[in-house]
């Protein structure tokens, strides 16, 4: 178990579920149920989420917004109101204000209000949270937990290029192909956001979460929450492109590892596939892959790979 596995571990210990319209600690979002009310809140922290020597206050906005909206998303909900938390020196504050001003157009792109929130003095490195507000389309959630046996497993086509953006700019990734490396650039500094919880309601899925940490890290805690197996197939379709372009281990790596997608993975009875791709091809422009099923039992399985050759992502290392 990770370090934050055991923080969140013992932080949900004391979460007294007294009400069965609570859902607290455990999935992308709180939810008051009597308020019908969604809630997020994440944190970056510079030189953790972001490098201001790689990234500019517009791909810094891109993310953090992401990361927060994508959350919100996964649990069906639609992103109301806004608070807002920086702590900065006053050696970045020409940076705080651009990155002001590309996170306020986003939040009036997206229909969100800011309704307040702090500012502080930091003695170096930035700090940013946000919390969101919603409401769930159709007074639907989506849960972890109800994932059912024999559904499918499904996410967004082309994970992987994050992972892969990172390894070129911070381990010295060598990527011959020119078009490769700076679509994963890319894709790693200001990730491609999607509005995909309306569609994901009217589909009536069965239950989410947003990838955010690695598909086999987020897997693991989807098959805790649900108490079931998840069983990977068809890995070779999640991202064409690199499938081509790297070798067999290269390619699960980045695909199974890649973190900051901000896209969601959820489940879906057998019979609603064809018609959850046609409609997301069609209304989104974004490819659906089902990566495997939900069985009975517990953890992730594949017969496509050896998954302890896999390194995931830790908040902690």
């Amino acid at each position: 178990m990770s370090l934050e596995d055991k923080i969140i571990k013992r932080l949900n210990s004391s979460f007294l579920k007294t009400n069965k319209n609570l859902v607290g600690i455990g999935d992308d979002c709180a939810y008051l149920g009597k308020e019908d009310l969604l809630i997020s809140t994440d944190t970056f922290i510079e030189n953790t989420h972001f490098d201001l020597k790689k990234s500019n206050p517009k791909q810094v906005a891109i993310k953090f917004f992401n990361a927060n909206y994508s959350d919100l998303q996964s649990s069906g909900g639609r992103p109301l109101y806004c608070f807002l938390n920086i702590s900065f020196s006053k050696t970045k504050s020409e940076f705080i204000h651009h990155f002001i001003k590309e996170l306020t157009s986003l939040l009036k792109k997206y229909k969100i209000i800011l309704m307040g929130g702090d500012t502080t003095k930091s003695i170096t490195d930035i700090s940013l949270t946000m919390t969101l507000i919603g409401k769930p389309f159709n007074k639907r959630i989506f849960l972890r937990t109800n994932a059912k046996e024999e559904e499918l497993i499904c996410t967004f086509s082309n994970i992987g290029f994050s992972k892969l953006g990172y390894d070129i700019l911070y381990k010295s990734k060598k990527i011959k192909d020119l078009r490769l490396k700076k679509q994963s650039i890319e894709q790693f500094l200001s990730p491609k956001i999607y509005s995909y919880a309306a569609f994901l309601t009217k589909l009536k899925i069965s239950s989410c979460m947003d990838l955010s940490d690695g598909l086999i890290i987020d897997l693991i805690k989807y098959s805790q929450m649900s108490k079931k197996r998840f069983h990977l197939n068809n890995l070779g379709n999640l991202n064409p492109t690199l499938y081509k372009k790297l070798n067999k281990q290269d390619y699960y790596n980045y695909v199974l590892t890649s973190g900051e997608e901000f896209v969601p993975i959820f489940t879906i009875p057998s019979n609603k596939l064809v018609s959850a791709v046609d409609y997301f091809k069609k209304n989104l422009k974004v490819t659906i892959v089902n990566i495997g099923s939900v069985l009975k039992g517990s953890g992730v399985t594949t017969d496509e790979y050896n998954l302890d050759k896999i390194h995931s992502f830790s908040h902690f290392n």
